[in-house]
């Protein structure tokens, strides 16, 4: 499997598609070919090798989305590297520990992350600065510029189909964020289900919109694209109203964002105006997909579907085909992508029947096969048979299809009776004056647990018992009924857009 290297994709493009465009950088709107990208990413190779970077080492940085993150992504390929794209909104702090665990070989980053990592510890590490110093902040740091200026011709291509191509942080959601090395294999797998599960080809055209550093930005459409012969629109970082002139102005085919950033996009004014016949697909994914987001993109003929995964899982596991956009709640994920398995247990490790909620497991080519350095933790949440837990709880319907509930320590139990927030945010998302939605339980002398719903809404009102009562009637049971509502401006987002749900129960949880 050498060829499974994504160090020989990008050379293999070169040979049947030099002057095809690979990527495009919309800040400067610069087109680069699949030959400029091989070409490029040799030079680099050649200058990382010369700095010491071989097999099994390790280069990390700050990125947005950017050529010179791919660039570098195929060369460290080439090499039997890996390299690891740092999230650029973590504090100072959180980047020491990411740095720290990493203990990488090189350090590469953008001029305007030149402040943030000012207060990293790097005088040991090979630091080098895309771009132009600032003139405050400087540090002793090579200049990307030269790396462009080595041979260019082809270099010997490591071989390691299971060896780390990429090291991606988990959000740390439960706890410090873990590093995920994910593999050539991984990758190519999860390349190819999407190549088969969503039809894709070297016609399409996507834009990356979520940042690179996350599972979704890298891996749905965007290596896969790379992969057919594709073209991808990189958008520095997300502005609704851009997203929508960067898909009229390219043509794009199809796209993924975190539903949070595709409510933004639906929020801009006018947005139906642009040129959007070229749209084929939208997919909405860390998040559930409300109806009221199908129903917009349903409105101009483009079915919206969730995608599920995890950093673990190399993204996508689950996928809600485009014919069942529209007939299927936001909770159902869908059926499994092609080459990932997946199946519903009790907690005696039995598995589920249709209709009976217990824990998500997956397992296949696409599943990582581990933590970086946490034997412990790995050894948590992958069994001896290779089935990844993924915590989160969910069911299979009689006709196969997987929906997912939330987190399992997420779960309220009011009176004895289980009730999942996803269920509850599902209803407070069909109500017109509700943005944005996180529901947990607190703690109760009488029902051991009540409902608690932190929401944004649309005017920025308070929302009464009398206005919502009347509207849950019918669409849930009273148990499920939020006892306690707190209306805020907005909800804390992570550096994907996510809602950041641990901040919100933290913040408003005792109050």
């Amino acid at each position: 499997m050498r060829q499974a290297n994504f160090g020989y994709i990008v050379r293999k493009k070169s040979y049947y598609q030099p002057d095809d465009v690979a990527l495009v950088e919309q800040a400067t709107q610069a087109e680069h070919t699949y030959e400029e990208l091989e070409r490029r990413s040799n030079s680099i190779a050649r200058a990382l090798a010369d700095r010491g970077v071989g097999e099994g080492d390790r280069v990390c940085g700050l990125f947005r989305n950017s050529v010179e993150f791919f660039e570098l992504f195929f060369a460290t390929c080439k090499l039997g590297a890996a390299v690891a794209p740092f999230n650029y909104r973590l504090s100072t702090r959180e980047l020491s520990y990411l740095r720290d665990d990493v203990d990488p070989d090189l350090f590469v980053y953008e001029d305007v992350f030149e402040e943030t990592i000012a207060g990293l510890s790097l005088s040991d590490t090979t630091t080098v600065r895309i771009g132009e110093s600032n003139g405050e902040t400087e540090r002793d740091a090579e200049a990307w510029q030269s790396f462009y200026e080595y041979d260019t011709s082809e270099v010997s291509i490591a071989e390691g189909f299971e060896e780390p191509a990429v090291l991606l942080y988990t959000s740390g959601s439960t706890g410090r964020p873990k590093g995920v090395p994910i593999s050539h294999k991984n990758l190519f797998f999860s390349s190819v289900s999407y190549l088969v599960d969503t039809e894709l080809n070297s016609d399409d055209v996507t834009v990356t919109t979520a940042p690179i550093f996350h599972v979704g930005g890298l891996n749905i459409f965007t290596l896969p694209l790379l992969h057919t012969g594709g073209t991808c629109i990189l958008q520095q970082e997300f502005d609704p109203e851009e997203t929508w002139a960067i898909m009229a102005e390219y043509d794009v085919t199809k796209m993924f964002a975190i539903p949070t950033m595709l409510n933004a996009m639906i929020s801009v004014d006018d947005w139906q105006v642009y040129d959007l016949d070229a749209l084929e697909l939208v997919v909405g994914g860390g998040e559930p997909v409300p109806t009221e987001l199908k129903e917009a993109f349903a409105a101009i003929d483009v079915p919206c579907i969730a995608a599920y995964g995890l950093t673990e899982t190399t993204d996508g596991s689950l996928f809600l085909r485009p014919e069942h956009a529209m007939d299927k709640p936001p909770k159902c994920n869908g059926k499994t992508f092609t080459h990932v398995d997946a199946k519903v247990v009790d907690e005696d490790g039995e598995e589920c029947p249709p209709g009976e909620a217990g824990e998500l497991l997956h397992r296949g080519p696409t599943v990582a096969d581990g933590y970086l350095e946490l034997p412990e933790k790995t050894a948590e949440v992958w069994d001896e048979d290779s089935w990844f837990h993924t915590g989160d709880i969910a069911e299979v319907d009689a006709d196969g299809f997987y929906h997912v509930h939330g987190r399992k320590d997420e779960m309220i139990i009011s009176g004895g009776e289980n009730i999942y927030p996803s269920e509850v945010e599902e209803v407070l998302y069909s109500y017109d004056r509700i943005d944005e939605a996180v529901v947990f339980g607190v703690p109760d002398e009488e029902w051991g647990e009540i409902v608690k719903a932190v929401v944004a809404t649309t005017d920025g009102d308070p929302i009464t018992d009398d206005t919502l009562e009347p509207f849950l009637n019918g669409q849930l049971a009273r148990f499920k009924h939020p006892k306690e509502i707190t209306v805020v401006e907005g909800l804390p987002k992570s550096g994907t857009g996510k809602i950041e749900r641990r901040t919100v129960i933290e913040r408003y949880g005792d109050e």
